[in-house]
């Protein structure tokens, strides 16, 4: 079995990031047992994490790649900029949507992208293709209709 789990961004004091990003983003934070290094922060019930990993390379300020969608970008934007946020590319109108790029107190630059609800949801709930021959585990799994629960399928009144 294999998962992704996080993306690692350096930083100079992960503690003082993890508060940053709960006070900027309204992230949840935790540490991670035993490493002395190491906050994950994710927006509350998330699964995939940022990993907060300061010691281990020196900063290196810049495009993250990392983006992180929202329905309620302008909202968004609005409470980040007063929570003193920096953004070095502001909120812009694209054809698909809203977009602007922020930093994090080390000059780390994020994307948050503005698309609709059903995006958001879509990609909350999107999955890569499983391995021919392997099968992905699932969480609950509907049971298969039998034929004494098959509803008789209704014909079109067409012509």
């Amino acid at each position: 079995m294999q998962a992704l789990a996080d993306v690692a961004v350096v930083v100079s004091d992960a503690r003082a990031s993890a508060g940053w990003w709960k006070k900027a983003m309204g992230f949840a934070s935790h540490s991670i047992s035993g490493s002395g290094h190491a906050v994950l922060v994710a927006p509350p019930g998330e699964r995939f994490v940022l990993h907060l990993c300061a010691g281990f390379a020196p900063v290196e300020p810049g495009n993250t790649g990392i983006a992180i969608l929202t329905d309620q970008i302008e909202a968004d934007v609005a409470r980040m900029t007063r929570a003193g946020v920096r953004f070095p590319e502001p909120l812009r109108k694209e054809a698909w949507g809203m977009t602007a790029k922020f930093d994090d107190p080390d000059g780390n630059t994020f994307w948050l992208l503005g698309v609709p609800t059903s995006m958001v949801r879509a990609t909350l709930a999107s999955r890569a293709p499983a391995r021919a021959g392997r099968r992905r585990p699932t969480v609950a799994r509907r049971a298969p209709r039998t034929p004494a629960r098959r509803r008789p399928r209704r014909r079109s009144r067409s012509g």
